[in-house]
């Protein structure tokens, strides 16, 4: 018996490739440490800068009111979550939203801007390179609209 021989279309020779390529994307996107997690250090170093920033904060003068009557050691690391997240690492945030952390505490722009100059040093200290520093600024400065009162 002879079996009628199948039209295939052109494009079918490309399905492999296709396929392979498929397969190479999805090991790309499935990384375990996605590149600015790496480049920021992973997470000791995001504990490390992220420690010690809020610990400066909790003692300066122009932000330690805010820091009032927290448990430090708490917020340090709910922080160094959410950043470790925000970088696309491991880490797993399970803090309130931005708004809702921040919604009472009647913070300025000017204890923000603190803040974040304070985490900017503590990245240059644990040589953190400028374009992972500004990476993650860039990825966390939508945020200041639900954490500065208006």
């Amino acid at each position: 018996m002879v079996l009628p021989r199948l039209r295939t279309h052109p494009c079918t020779a490309l399905l492999p490739i296709l396929v392979g390529l498929l397969i190479t994307a999805c090991a790309h996107t499935g990384q375990a440490h996605p590149e600015l997690y790496k480049q920021l250090g992973g997470t000791t170093t995001i504990d490390t800068f992220t420690h010690k920033a809020v610990a400066r904060a909790a003692e300066d003068p122009r932000t330690r009111r805010t820091f009032e009557g927290v448990r430090l050691s708490y917020l340090q690391q709910s922080i160094s979550a959410h950043l470790c997240k925000v970088a696309d690492g491991p880490c797993i945030y399970e803090g309130e939203t931005m708004r809702n952390a921040h919604g009472d505490l009647a913070i300025t722009g000017a204890e923000f801007d603190v803040l974040v100059q304070m985490l900017r040093e503590e990245m240059d200290a644990a040589n953190v390179s400028t374009a992972a520093k500004n990476e993650l600024l860039r990825r966390l400065a939508p945020m200041r609209r639900d954490i500065v009162v208006r």
